[in-house]
């Protein structure tokens, strides 16, 4: 009677095991914060926009991209459809006017400073392929678990918000 039984001591050991488990999993993550984990690069694994109601894969079903968040505050980041069209030309300078629609319309890159608050990254954009966004301040939410992290975008570039997914790029 609270003495140890066979029972006990495999109901112990489970949770031994399970905790272990979970430490090994996520234990760089555990205690800290989003700014310490968010650190380095990020591959875009998924991305679409909802705008009154209607959801938008903008860069295709399988997006291509790279987030990375470098410790002196600087972010830098690039999303495209994977296969864009060539120009008919090899100058970039000489595209049609459809060429450089399609380039607009499936591609997006900018840089600027970032600052992190609980889960708000505060993006400063310097420049970007969109102008009207160069100058401009954003504010995203971001969640890491592991090797994942989400992001929800309310200000995407194309109006609505943006729903994001990435992996830590190794």
């Amino acid at each position: 009677m609270g003495g140890f039984t066979i029972r006990k001591v495999g109901i112990w050991l489970i949770l031994v095991t399970a905790v272990i488990g979970l430490l090994a999993a996520y234990g760089p993550a555990l205690g800290q914060s989003l700014k310490e984990q968010i650190l380095g690069p990020w591959r875009l694994v998924s991305i679409y926009n909802e705008a009154n109601g209607v959801k938008t894969h903008l860069y295709g079903e399988n997006p291509v991209g790279l987030l990375v968040f470098e410790k002196s505050g600087y972010v830098i980041s690039f999303l495209s459809k994977p296969e864009l069209p060539k120009f008919a030309g090899n100058n970039r300078l000489k595209g049609t006017d459809a060429e450089y629609r399609a380039v607009m319309q499936g591609m997006l890159s900018g840089f600027g400073t970032y600052s992190i608050e609980g889960d708000t990254v505060t993006i400063k954009w310097i420049a970007n392929s969109f102008p009207n966004r160069a100058g401009t301040t954003e504010q995203r939410t971001h969640k890491i678990v592991g090797d994942e992290m989400t992001g929800i975008n309310p200000t995407a570039a194309s109006c609505g918000t943006s729903y994001q997914k990435w992996v830590r790029a190794k």
